[in-house]
């Protein structure tokens, strides 16, 4: 008897949609890798400057900081739409839309510090601060003029 009921049940059981949830944090990962790969040209920049007789050479590598600020965003927003999950305000999906703002804003943040670095080291150095403030990422290489040739 107990065989027949088996008999009427479906061999495959119909897969259930994926909710709205999983694609939206499949989606962040996406765009998390994406925006890392688009951080990556805008913080690799150089720029030479020459004042009192010496080549002043700055030289921007990918900075590890940015990347990982992205990836802590990503994960502290994930986390927090698990948490809210189901809340009447601020809801998973409207975290999940913040954080993708909030790490969309650190790559622009990205690109925006560029020109702006680049300007404050050619003020300073023509204004007699050869040295000036720079982020961690950057490396600076000075020469006097009798290795200018």
């Amino acid at each position: 008897m107990g065989d027949e009921r088996q008999l009427t049940e479906p061999v495959l059981r119909p897969r259930s949609e994926p909710s709205q949830f999983t694609k939206d944090a499949r989606w962040l990962i996406v765009i998390v890798a994406l925006c890392i790969l688009f951080q990556q040209p805008g913080s690799t920049w150089g720029a030479t400057f020459f004042h009192a007789g010496q080549e002043i050479d700055f030289r921007s590598s990918p900075s590890l900081g940015t990347t990982l600020l992205t990836v802590a965003v990503a994960v502290g927003g994930f986390l927090v739409a698990v948490a809210r999950r189901g809340a009447s305000r601020f809801d998973e999906h409207t975290v999940m839309g913040l954080t993708l703002a909030g790490v969309l804003g650190v790559t622009v943040a990205v690109w925006l510090l560029m020109p702006v670095q680049m300007a404050w080291l050619q003020w300073s150095v023509e204004h007699g601060q050869p040295h000036p403030f720079v982020l961690g990422n950057v490396v600076e290489t000075t020469r006097s003029a009798d290795y200018l040739g």
